[in-house]
């Protein structure tokens, strides 16, 4: 992957304090693929941000702010949280219509690893604390990052009881069932786990702590299964002690995925364990030469890890596409204009310029029918709705001494058609 100079998201907020948003839309029946030898470009359509006016249709405004989270609903209802100062915005876009610009109250300043749209409109952000945001902009703590004292969080049966964790991913099924990654912030022991919400109840899903003496090498098979899952594996038999990059989570008609760290495995209805990128033979895994080109057998890769040291690497499904996507932190990468991963179809000046002014994000990768191809380069987050991709991408130039200096976009990008 040469060409693409490297800084991460997560390391820059560090530096900076912030960063600005472009969510992408990608949408699908554009063009098809020629063969895996002859990548597609990368083309993509603003439609809200990336603009020079404060009112106005979608992609003519400018918004200002740093990112907070992005979230997508089936029908392709865009929202985007950004920070303004002190105070947390909301924008909501529509395939039509204005922007919506609304102001959340009750939400301290937070960078989601995840977010989520329920069918009922509610939001939900997974931020160390687990967030809940009504359509109105009312924001409430679910899930509280606080001390459990002597309590153990894996016994607990009740939200309230819940503590000792840190949430590092959310997703919300077609019948609104939420479940979160979570992760134990107190020792012993180490792990990344799944939890489902059920009203005030919460069931643990997946995973459990290493017992006394245990290894957490992949040598153990229960560690090993965490990342290739043999058949017949229970999802709560697994230990995931890999918790600086485990815990995204996607809802899929079929189970809900889970990122464990140098793999993602699919959590089935009944309560068994498929792999899905299962790290087998890395090393059959071909170098990116562009946009939905093939480099091999989702089973044989591996999700790689960056230098952050931030759990919450992205993890989606369109579902009217049989598609996964997930973010790369293994090399950092900046949005380009030239080259073979070029974003095609900027037009404006201002645009451009923001664009041009992006820092380094993640490699976002997609799987379908088994076969794994990379899609788009320079993102800080992914979501997507029955038939879309959504990115987000940060910019790092000017003057960005405090929130107001940053600026938002979403885009569309094409997909290819499907067969």
């Amino acid at each position: 992957m040469g060409g693409f100079s490297s800084w991460s998201r997560r390391r820059r907020q560090s530096a900076f304090g912030g960063g600005v948003a472009i969510a992408v839309i990608a949408g699908i029946g554009i063009y098809a693929v020629t063969s895996d030898d002859d990548p597609l470009p990368l083309n993509v359509d603003f439609v809200l941000g990336g603009g020079d006016n404060a009112v106005g249709k979608g992609e003519q405004l400018e918004i200002q702010g740093q990112f907070g989270g992005l979230a997508v609903t089936p029908d392709n209802v865009t929202y985007l949280f950004a920070e303004e100062n002190d105070t947390m915005v909301m924008w909501r876009k529509k395939p039509s219509g204005a922007a919506e610009r609304i102001q959340v109250s009750g939400l301290d300043s937070v960078e989601a690893t995840q977010t989520a749209v329920a069918p009922d409109g509610s939001i939900y952000l997974a931020a160390e604390d687990l967030w809940k945001v009504s359509p109105a902009g009312k924001a409430t703590k679910v899930i509280e990052r606080r001390a459990c004292g002597k309590a153990n969080p894996l016994a607990a049966t009740s939200i309230s009881d819940f503590c000792g964790v840190t949430v590092t991913g959310v997703t919300v099924d077609k019948d609104g069932t939420v479940y979160v990654g979570d992760q134990l912030i107190q020792t012993p022991p180490y792990g990344s786990y799944v939890h489902r919400l059920d009203g005030k109840s919460i069931e643990l899903v997946a995973g459990r702590p290493a017992k006394d003496g245990e290894s957490v090498k992949h040598s153990n098979p229960a560690v090993r299964n965490g990342v290739d899952p043999r058949a017949g594996t229970k999802a709560k038999d697994v230990v995931v002690p890999d918790v600086t990059r485990s815990g995204a989570l996607a809802a899929a008609k079929d189970g809900v995925y889970w990122n464990t760290g140098p793999g993602i495995v699919r959590i089935n209805r009944d309560g068994t364990l498929n792999p899905f990128v299962a790290g087998r033979s890395p090393g059959k895994i071909s170098d990116p030469e562009g946009p939905f080109g093939t480099v091999g057998r989702a089973l044989d890769a591996q999700v790689q890890s960056g230098t952050g040291g931030q759990p919450g690497d992205d993890l989606a499904v369109i579902p009217s596409r049989d598609e996964v996507y997930y973010s790369d932190e293994g090399e950092d990468h900046a949005p380009v204009l030239e080259g073979e991963f070029r974003w095609q179809g900027v037009e404006s000046d201002s645009q451009k310029k923001l664009l041009n002014e992006s820092g380094r994000g993640d490699l976002v990768r997609r799987v379908v029918d088994g076969e794994l191809a990379p899609v788009i380069a320079g993102v800080q987050a992914i979501a997507t709705s029955k038939d879309s991709l959504y990115v987000a991408v940060t910019t790092d130039g000017g003057d960005k001494s405090s929130p107001e200096n940053w600026d938002t976009a979403v885009l569309r990008v094409h997909l290819p058609k499907k067969n």
